[in-house]
Formats: structure tokens, C-alpha cells, sequence
């Protein structure tokens, strides 16, 4: 998921479990200032508890290297000179609830800003010099306070204008205005959360209530009090960025809270509730580190070279597996848009029907450059050059790197041209590993040569597929594969001891049956962790196998687990 989303949706999370405690504990009591504090330290836990994260468990992290790219598709018919279908990943239902959330923060946000502007104008076009107190023609609320300044009815009788002074008055003696102000500016970020409004209410009545509180116990009577609020009861608040002495929600419980009992010094005490309800939120955000670990996206065309090139001082061959793998500037949803859009469907092709993937790779160079371009699997010339034009249009990628420093890297995009008009792509997580450097380009069919091969433990040379049109696909998806790994994968004992960490890159080959076997260790860190890697992938059930031309092929496969002891 989108990470501000999940933010904010955490945040959401947070106030609805603090404003159940408020609500069922605290609302009742008379302890204003208990209940403000409450209210207040909320609204910012909310915004900080989804940054803490408690680490529960001796870590334990594995992390599946690689990301694939979904193929981008492009469709044309006879009637269109061209038409560009991008992957349904480019516009998915994440990117749509993050659009309306965007939408609905700016309205909120426009709001908030109005109404501070209008408050802003009424002060500088009313306010007397030295003075506080502002009187205000035609309007619906009989009094209210915000930026330091007292608003008052014009229409009020001298008497019912002193006593809201009066309140007012309370109001700006406790800075309710600036906790207004905070709750106001949280509501625009988060507008679709109910409870920001009930902690929005809450918080006003006890604005009120301590207001009330202040008067009562300067003397005014309360009968004369209580009737000085029902004669303002049909008027109406102007701002929501104020304090409004006649606010009608609030007058039935301001009636209630003059006369009630006060609560004792004990109830205090009860703001200790929420302790336990903050570790289940903490706990509930937190990451166990000693699972498993991941990017939002997931490996499966992941196939490594027999022998890894090594780093010298001078421009290296292209790495095929880095520590980090390039990434494409705006991220991979800016790659696939820009694929999409950029790739027209060749009249040619249109008119003879040709249709089908084509699979482009290029190098990325250590300063972030497209280099090397080659078709590995064709279908037309007309397909190939169009999917090598548009793969050149690309611009500046973040670079990869192994042990800190910028090298250049393979990488593989499938494009698929189809006259069908009604297909629709898998939803693209990113970017996909490349296919091993060294690897020849293809013409037309050429793919059948696209095989690697490794000496068996039985002396028997093994071959399989490094690319195929139909990569091997572990039962459940990716993430039951990941599942599977961080279930089964035991941190060793004497590794632990010896504080022995590091990546252990293993490869299999995934047969025609899906069986998984010729298991070995490309880069080994140490014997025990390199035994448990080889463990765990031994002990992977069937795939379902790669297929390459409708016929299931042999095809290597390859797992990175990170051994971790932060």
C-alpha cells in the first residue's frame, strides 16, 4: 500500500481507539484540564505512534531480491491509428483512494485557510487601536473569540455584551484558540476520519465548560447565567476556527456540566487507562523485524548468471544481481507510464495482424544512462524496433550499486503488442531484475538459445531456461513464497554466536514438473548460513513450471536471504 496512505490511515486508527477511551472514561468528569491535556496529547500521538516502531524479537531478516515488471501492453485496431493501453498498475485502486484522499485534503485544506483569511479581514477592518474587544455588524453569532481578539454582536443590550466579554475573555486567558487551531489543521489531513470531528466536539465543550467554570466561580449567579445562554441559543457560530459562546450543539451539556458534581482530585488518575491502550497500538504498528521483509513488490523473473563479475576500478561488465538495483527517476509507476504512452502500435503491424511480447534489454550504466539496447525476444521487426525506440526515450535511471559504488546493470522489460482490444495487464509492482549479462540478442524466436547450464553434483551438465514467456510461479504467489521462506528459516545457533550476518544468494532450478532441485550457493557468507539457505530451498514445494512456447521447460530460479543481528 501507498505509505502515506497507510499513514494516515494508522493515524485514523490511532484516534478512534484514544477518542473510545475518552469517550467511555473521561467525558463525563468534570477534570477539565485533564480532559484538554487528554484530548491534546491524542491528536499528536495519533500523528507519532505510527513512526515508532518496537522491536519485539531478536531480528531475523530475509529478503527476496528482485522486482518484476508486469509487461506493458499495447493494443490497435484497424479503426485507430493508434491506441496506447497502459498496465491497469498505473491507475489502480490505490492510486484512486489516494487521488480522492488528495481531493478531499485540498477542499479541507482550502477551507481552513478561508476561514482564517476571513478572520484576518474582519480584524484588520474592525479592530480599534489598543483594543481587543471588536463589534461586528450583521452577523449570526452573539460572540466569539480567535487570534486574541474578542468578537461581539453589535445588536446585543450593553449588559448581555459584558457578560460574553466576560467568557470570551476565559477563553483567550487559556489559549483555547491555539488548540483550535491544532485540531482545525489535523482535520485537513484527516477529513474522513469521524472521530477527528468527535475529538473536534469534545474539545469544544470542554473549551466551554472551563469558560463556564471560570465565570460561575466569579460570582455570576447561575440561574442568571444559564438564562444569559438560552437567550443566545437560536444564534449560530460564524467560524469553525473560534470559540462561540452561543454554539447551539453544545448548550444542553453546558447546562448539565455548570450544575454537576464536581469530580474528585482521584479522577485524575483515570488518564492512566490509556497506557495500555497506547502499547496495543505500538505493538499493532510495529514491525516484528524477524519477519520477513520486502519491498511493495515481489521477485519472480529472477534469474542470476553462472558467475558473478567482479568490481574493479575500471567501467566492469553489466551486473546482473546488485546490492541495490536501479530505479527509474519519479519511481516504477513513472517507467511504466512513461512506456505506455510513448509506444505506438505500427501500422504494418496493425494492418498484418502481427501481435505478441517482445522482450527488450539494455544496460544501465553506472551513471543512471540507457546503454546496450537488444531485443532478446522478437516477434517483428516492425514490434522490435518500435519497443527499442521507446525503450531509448528513457530517461536518467538511479544507478545500481554494489558495496556503495555506482555499477552497471542488466535490465529486462517486456513489451506485449495485442489487436484484441479487451486484454488487460497484471497489476505492475516495478521493475524487474535483468537477464544475465553476456546473453546474446535474438532475432524472432530466437529465445529457445536464451539457456543456461551448470555442472550437476551428479557430474551431468544441467540445462535450463534463464527466460521464458511464462516464468515458474510458486503456489499461493510471491507472497506465500516469502511466507514460506520466513517460516522455515532458523537463524543458526553458532552463527548467532559468532555474530556471523550477511546475504546468502541461493539458485535452483525449477524443472518441467515444477520440482525444485540443483540447489547451490552463488554467494556464500558463511557455512552455516549457507547450509540453512540451501535447507529451506530444499524443502520448497512444487511450482507450477515455466512454459516457453506452451511447452513446460527447466527454469533457474534464484532466492536472496539476508541473515540479519541488528
Amino acid at each position: 500500500m501507498n505509505p502515506f496512505l497507510l499513514f494516515m490511515l494508522k493515524a485514523g486508527l490511532a484516534l478512534a481507539v484514544l477518542f473510545s477511551v475518552y469517550f467511555l472514561f473521561l467525558s463525563r468528569d468534570t477534570t477539565y484540564v485533564r480532559n484538554r491535556f487528554y484530548i491534546l496529547t491524542s491528536l499528536l500521538a495519533s500523528f507519532i505512534l505510527p513512526f515508532i516502531s518496537i522491536q519485539t524479537r531478536t531480528p531475523h531478516e530475509m529478503q527476496l531480491f528482485g522486482r518484476e515488471l508486469t509487461e506493458i501492453l499495447v493494443s490497435g485496431t484497424a479503426e485507430m491509428s493508434s491506441t496506447v493501453v497502459s498496465p491497469a498498475s498505473v491507475f489502480s485502486w490505490q492510486q484512486a483512494v489516494l487521488t480522492v484522499y488528495l481531493a478531499g485534503l485540498v477542499a479541507a485544506g482550502l477551507k481552513f485557510l478561508l476561514e482564517i483569511l476571513s478572520l484576518t479581514f474582519l480584524i484588520v477592518k474592525h479592530r480599534k487601536r489598543d483594543g481587543r474587544i471588536i463589534t461586528v455588524r450583521n452577523t449570526k453569532s452573539s460572540g466569539f473569540s480567535a487570534f486574541g481578539y474578542i468578537f461581539i454582536n453589535s445588536s446585543l443590550d450593553p449588559y448581555e455584551a459584558q457578560e460574553i466579554i466576560k467568557h470570551e475573555q476565559k477563553h483567550l486567558e487559556r489559549f483555547h484558540f491555539f488548540d483550535i487551531v491544532i485540531i482545525e489543521f489535523m482535520k485537513v489531513f484527516q477529513w474522513f476520519n469521524p472521530f477527528i470531528y468527535m475529538f473536534d466536539r469534545s474539545l469544544r465543550e470542554v473549551h466551554e465548560f472551563e469558560a463556564d467554570e471560570k465565570c460561575l466561580s466569579s460570582g455570576i449567579p447561575v440561574h442568571s447565567y444559564q438564562g444569559l445562554v438560552m437567550n443566545q441559543v437560536f444564534r449560530t457560530k460564524v467560524f469553525s476556527v473560534s470559540n462561540s459562546f452561543s454554539n447551539p450543539t453544545l448548550i444542553k451539556k453546558r447546562m448539565i456540566m455548570m450544575t454537576k458534581k464536581r469530580s474528585g482530585w482521584m479522577a485524575n488518575f483515570k488518564i492512566l487507562l490509556a497506557l495500555p491502550v497506547v502499547a496495543v497500538l505500538l505493538i499493532v504498528f510495529s514491525t516484528c523485524s524477524e519477519k520477513i521483509t520486502y519491498n511493495d513488490v515481489l521477485v519472480e523473473e529472477v534469474t542470476p548468471p553462472s558467475k558473478a563479475p567482479l568490481i574493479s576500478d575500471a567501467e566492469p561488465e553489466p551486473f546482473v544481481v546488485v546490492e541495490e538495483m536501479p530505479m527509474y527517476t519519479g519511481g516504477d509507476s513513472a517507467l511504466l507510464r512513461h512506456i505506455a504512452m510513448n509506444t505506438t502500435y505500427p501500422e504494418a503491424a496493425k494492418k498484418a495482424g502481427t501481435q505478441g511480447r517482445v522482450i527488450v534489454r539494455f544496460c544501465i550504466t553506472s551513471a543512471g544512462t540507457v546503454d546496450k539496447i537488444s531485443v532478446l525476444k522478437g516477434v517483428s521487426p516492425e514490434l522490435d524496433e518500435e519497443a527499442v525506440r521507446v525503450v531509448s526515450t528513457l530517461g536518467i535511471f538511479e544507478p545500481g550499486r554494489q558495496a556503495g559504488k555506482p555499477v552497471p546493470v542488466w535490465y529486462m522489460v517486456p513489451i506485449t503488442f495485442t489487436l484484441s482490444g479487451n486484454k488487460s495487464a497484471e497489476s505492475a509492482a516495478a521493475v524487474p531484475p535483468p537477464p544475465p549479462p553476456g546473453m546474446p540478442p535474438s532475432s524472432p524466436g530466437a529465445s529457445e538459445s536464451i539457456i543456461a547450464t551448470k555442472d550437476g553434483d551428479d557430474g551431468k551438465t544441467y540445462d535450463a531456461y534463464v527466460v521464458v514467456e511464462e516464468m515458474p510461479v510458486f503456489p499461493g504467489g510471491n507472497e506465500a513464497l516469502l511466507q514460506f521462506i520466513a517460516e522455515n528459516t532458523s537463524y543458526p545457533e553458532q552463527a548467532k554466536k559468532n555474530n556471523i550476518t550477511g546475504r546468502v544468494i541461493v539458485r535452483f532450478a525449477i524443472a518441467e514438473t515444477g520440482k525444485v532441485g540443483n540447489i547451490s550457493v552463488l554467494h556464500g557468507v558463511d557455512p552455516d548460513l549457507d547450509a540453512e539457505a540451501i535447507r529451506v530451498c530444499s524443502m520448497l514445494p512444487d511450482f507450477i513450471p515455466g512454459k516457453q512456447g506452451g511447452k513446460a521447460v527447466a527454469v533457474w530460479y534464484m532466492v536472496p536471504i539476508t541473515f540479519s543481528l541488528k
